[in-house]
């Protein structure tokens, strides 16, 4: 009975343990996960006197998570259009706090080993690749990042995939924000404001779509209640941020770089009726088939 007894008690011990175990593991990818899924704020916004826009600098984290965050925060990571704009990034984020930062830009491939292009479509001949750069290893790097202050090749550009083993935290980029600024705000042009009202996708009235307008934001809902920002770009065409897309307007449509295209107008659609669902009202008002006649 002793023995069993001391069995039973250290049974009792090991399931302890093994649950105090388990649990720690779990909080432990809990805690992962947490870093993963959302960047947080380091420091912003802090404005940049030559363009009047507000920039962040977020935790290290993906380049999806930190647009992502960047969006919430009502602008994209940054879009880098000259060399000056790039030394007040680097200046001012490279080494924040007595850190090295890998910095995360706005700019990335269209598609896996498509073109690069920046978030919001805008055209700029700016770029500052390292030699060798972009090199596209292993056919996965479609996010672009600004080397840190210690690397080999400070405040150059180096593609890399989303998804890359840091060796370590630190190594792992930040993401930097741009923002219009609250002094540079404007109000929606009329361009913009002409886009507001009821859209139908693909001319079809049962899939109804919306653009609305909020103080000088515009949004865009499709058929599926899926609601993303978008911005007017310089060469007049839509970029959806969440949706990753654009669209070109063309009068009364906007054809979207999905293959979709939304109208102003319904289209008339007709479907075929089966004799026995076809009615007519007789002068009396009474309804008869029309198969009878």
């Amino acid at each position: 009975m002793a023995v069993a007894g001391s069995i039973d008690a250290g049974s009792s011990v090991q399931t302890v343990m093994k649950t105090t175990f388990a649990l720690y593991s779990a909080a432990i990818l809990l805690s992962t996960f947490a870093f993963r899924a959302e960047a947080g704020i380091i420091a912003g916004p802090i404005t940049n006197p030559a363009n009047g826009h507000d920039y962040y600098l977020l935790t290290p984290n993906t380049w999806t998570a930190s647009e992502a965050e960047a969006e919430n925060l009502g602008g994209t990571l940054a879009v880098i259009n000259d060399a000056a704009e790039e030394d007040w990034v680097f200046s001012t984020f490279g080494a924040y706090g007595g850190t090295n930062r890998n910095l995360w830009i706005g700019l990335r491939r269209q598609w896996p080993g498509g073109p690069f292009a920046w978030v919001t479509d805008e055209k700029s001949d700016y770029v500052n690749w390292h030699e060798g750069q972009p090199d596209n290893a292993g056919g996965v790097e479609n996010c672009v990042h600004i080397w840190a202050r210690s690397s080999d090749n400070p405040n150059s550009w180096n593609d890399v995939s989303d998804g890359h083993s840091w060796s370590s935290d630190n190594d792992t980029p930040d993401g930097v924000v741009e923002v219009p600024g609250k002094s540079n705000e404007k109000s929606l042009t009329a361009r913009e404001k002409a886009l507001i009202g009821t859209w139908y996708e693909s001319g079809d009235p049962d899939k109804p779509c919306r653009i609305v307008g909020t103080g000088n934001l515009l949004f865009a809902i499709n058929a599926n209640r899926n609601a993303s920002r978008i911005i007017l770009t310089p060469q007049d065409l839509l970029f959806a941020s969440n949706w990753k897309e654009h669209a070109e307007i063309v009068k009364d449509k906007l054809l979207w770089s999905a293959g979709d295209w939304w109208s102003r107008n319904t289209a008339e659609y007709r479907t075929a009726e089966t004799s026995s669902d076809k009615k007519i009202q007789s002068p009396s008002g009474s309804v008869t088939d029309e198969t009878a006649k």
